[in-house]
């Protein structure tokens, strides 16, 4: 690695690959539950294993997503992250958000919209998280080089963070629930 703060991606392609397994573990889970459904069904129904199931397909992808902008961007402004630090606290609120959602999950407490099931606290961390993400990445591209993709990945990413705002805003007309939803979904996956 050319730079230092580079390594930090290393973690967040761990936590993914992590977050891969148990994707691909409770997809095996669900599928086992859909064919025998008086085998584990009263434990864990399969409407709670299937969405363990895709909010780790999400969560995971979304991990190695800014894991790779932590690898690329040092490369692409010439310097080191601006902070290393606000990197490693960012991973450490999508991972305990990660551990809440499968909690609440667990004992019933979900909001019902697929792939935005998440608690209101767990939403809200994903924004903490995303906003860290800007921070560090536009100081980082601010301070270095500039090229034609480092504005339009920074672009693109400060765009990317305002649609999850969708994710709040869950209307009782359905057709703007979907509208909504549609953003967050076919945006941020």
């Amino acid at each position: 690695m050319k730079y230092q703060s580079q390594k930090v991606a290393y973690a967040y392609f761990m936590v993914a690959m992590g977050l891969f397994a148990i994707q691909v573990l409770g997809g095996l889970l669900a599928g086992w539950i859909y064919v025998w459904p008086n085998t584990l069904s009263e434990l864990l129904p399969f409407n709670i294993v299937r969405m363990l199931h895709t909010n780790a397909l999400v969560v995971w992808l979304l991990l190695g997503f800014f894991g790779a902008a932590y690898y690329l961007i040092p490369e692409e402004s010439e310097r080191e992250l601006f902070s290393v630090k606000l990197a490693y606290i960012q991973l450490a609120i999508l991972v305990v958000g990660t551990l809440g959602a499968v909690g609440s999950y667990l004992v019933g407490i979900h909001g019902g919209r697929e792939f935005l099931e998440q608690p209101l606290w767990v939403k809200f961390g994903i924004l903490v998280a995303a906003v860290i993400f800007l921070v560090n990445i536009s100081l980082t591209v601010l301070a270095g080089r500039k090229t034609a993709i480092t504005n339009i990945l920074l672009m693109g990413l400060w765009l990317l963070s305002l649609l999850w705002i969708f994710a709040f805003i869950n209307p009782d007309n359905l057709s703007l629930d979907k509208m909504y939803w549609w953003f967050v979904v076919h945006l941020w996956v």
